[in-house]
């Protein structure tokens, strides 16, 4: 196949998952059950806790927030996306007295994926509040959400220890929830970062948040069902219907990547009404890769959603595929 995803997937489909549905219907499923680090896709379980609260009357979509306040959550070793974020919406005169609308802070986790507005709305929605969207939308094979800042810090302190994902986010969580309240966690500090090397970067993504396609096409699913009547989802994912690449298409997108991960879980609706969740995670990816697959994406979903002969090509020469 043409497409370097395609082949990519067709080469080394051990380290890939992918799950495309169209109208309800199973069209390829590859490792779909097989767990695998999620880099910010998992952002996503955020925005359902997000419009959960807005539902609540608990924080409305046009609170400010100061931009002291995301600062103090933002490293800019990475979280390089921060000061892109930041001249785009001040170039749209949307911040007035150095404050922003908590909808764009949540807009900005999602398009640019900054990890300062992930850590901040984990502040102020609550790390357990978040993690209990898991519960309230029956996720049962996801680890729990981790603050970006904490969970890198905690993995370089804790290199000769053997994390895994779940006691990694345990720790990290724990340690934010102190931080949060002013304590300082002994040898947790960011000259830790001095040493987050190409291969430490590596560990790092091993140890974020796991889950399957499966689930994240649930997922997406239930946030194209809010997309349809719930400002605050529209709000927020608006972006995706600008991008001239996918012209005639309305829905939403969420990309996640680490030196070794590209993921994608999107959502859509064409102009004929017919309505999609594509969701694929690519692992252990090399760095030349990851740089060919990362400039492959765009033209991979489109042949995903127009090509019925290229959904059924993969689905074909992939030797893991189960049909549903």
């Amino acid at each position: 196949m043409n497409n370097c995803i395609a082949a990519h997937i067709i080469a080394h489909s051990e380290d890939c998952s992918l799950l495309f549905i169209k109208n309800g219907e199973t069209m390829v499923s590859i490792n779909e059950h097989n767990k695998r680090p999620l880099a910010s896709i998992y952002k996503l379980i955020i925005l359902l806790a997000y419009v959960d609260q807005c539902k609540k009357g608990t924080i409305h979509p046009n609170d400010q927030v100061h931009f002291s306040q995301l600062k103090k959550c933002w490293i800019h070793w990475i979280d390089p996306a921060f000061l892109k974020w930041y001249k785009a919406i001040d170039k749209e005169k949307k911040i007035k007295k150095e404050c922003v609308a908590l909808n764009e802070v949540v807009k900005g986790m999602l398009q640019y994926s900054c990890n300062a507005n992930t850590d901040y709305l984990l502040a102020t929605l609550g790390i357990d509040t978040v993690n209990k969207q898991l519960v309230a939308h029956h996720i049962g094979d996801h680890d729990p959400v981790v603050p970006i800042s904490t969970s890198v810090l905690v993995s370089l302190k804790d290199a000769t220890i053997n994390h895994t994902p779940s006691s990694l986010g345990k720790v990290a969580n724990e340690c934010y929830e102190e931080m949060l309240k002013g304590k300082r966690i002994k040898d947790l500090d960011l000259n830790l970062l001095n040493d987050f090397d190409y291969n430490r970067q590596c560990r790092w993504s091993d140890l974020l948040p796991h889950a399957s396609v499966h689930t994240y096409g649930k997922i997406v699913q239930k946030i194209q069902d809010l997309h349809k009547d719930h400002r605050e989802v529209q709000e927020v994912m608006d972006w995706y219907s600008t991008l001239k690449t996918y012209k005639g298409f309305t829905g939403g997108m969420k990309l996640g990547y680490t030196p070794k991960v590209f993921n994608v879980a999107l959502y859509t609706r064409d102009s004929s009404g017919n309505e999609y969740q594509l969701v694929y995670f690519l692992n252990n990816l090399s760095i030349d890769q990851k740089q060919a697959v990362e400039f492959a994406s765009n033209d991979f979903n489109l042949n995903m959603l127009k090509d019925p002969l290229f959904a059924d090509q993969l689905k074909n020469q992939v030797d893991h595929v189960h049909i549903c």
